[in-house]
């Protein structure tokens, strides 16, 4: 039997009042995600990228149109459905198994070590392990916020621009590292970004939105293997049909 769809969004639209005028921010998007699935959602700041990831994790509500998971409509934030932001979300007064375990409190104490060892080796922090956040690089921050996000066993995890705050080195670093643990972990990642390369370094598919009202505008699919040669006539093909997409002149 196939599985059924991870995520599938129904002609959703979201608006905000302001200032006694309705906004309209995403306008009648439908999309599937797939089970296991890597999805780049790119688009020009400001266009509704975190709305969507929020309304698909639960915290705003559609004002017209679905919102399902695993067939579920969604009605709210589930243990299932794990973030990891940009600016990492740990807590500074724990240690780097402290923030991992935060969500497994209630396990055993045996179990909870055991599942901390593992995200611990897997994100590649081993020997930093009573480390405080204060004496990590961003990077091995940003490591442990998605440890901890993982920890829980989501199936779906929800980036919002989650290696923002990097310096390019370290971003590039951390993507070639996301696509080592979720090649690992096998989890479904919706991954928000305005970040032409990064969607295309990372995803299965890219999703582009329009600037505000927000409407997809394409769904590219990248069928290049892992790693990717940013060199290949393929890759450059993909990068410049995203810039076209997104109403940029970009040749390479």
């Amino acid at each position: 039997m196939p599985q059924p769809a991870k995520v599938v969004v129904e002609h959703v639209t979201k608006t905000f009042r302001r200032n006694d005028e309705e906004l309209i921010v995403l306008d009648d998007l439908s999309l599937v995600v797939e089970p296991s699935e890597f999805v780049c959602v790119l688009g020009p700041s400001g266009c509704g990228k975190s709305t969507l990831l929020n309304m698909i994790g639960g915290f705003e509500v559609p004002s017209r149109g679905s919102l399902t998971i695993d067939g579920h409509p969604v009605r709210g934030p589930d243990p299932r459905r794990v973030f990891v932001f940009q600016e990492y979300g740990i807590f500074p007064w724990a240690t780097v198994v402290d923030n991992i375990g935060l969500g497994l409190l209630r396990r055993p104490t045996a179990e909870r070590e055991r599942i901390v060892a593992h995200y611990v080796d897997l994100v590649g922090l081993k020997g930093f392990e009573r480390s405080f956040p204060s004496e990590l690089s961003g990077g091995m921050k940003q490591r442990v916020a998605l440890a901890r996000a993982l920890a829980v066993a989501p199936d779906l995890v929800l980036m919002d621009e989650p290696l923002g705050a990097l310096d390019s080195l370290t971003r590039l670093q951390m993507r070639a590292e996301l696509l080592r643990i979720w090649k690992a972990e096998r989890m479904t990642v919706m991954f928000v970004t305005h970040d032409v390369d990064e969607s295309v370094q990372l995803a299965d598919r890219v999703v582009v939105l329009s600037p505000r009202p927000s409407r997809i505008v394409d769904v590219v699919e990248v069928a290049l293997p892992h790693p990717r040669d940013i060199g290949s006539p393929e890759y450059n093909r993909v990068k410049n049909r995203l810039y076209e997409r997104l109403g940029v002149r970009h040749e390479i």
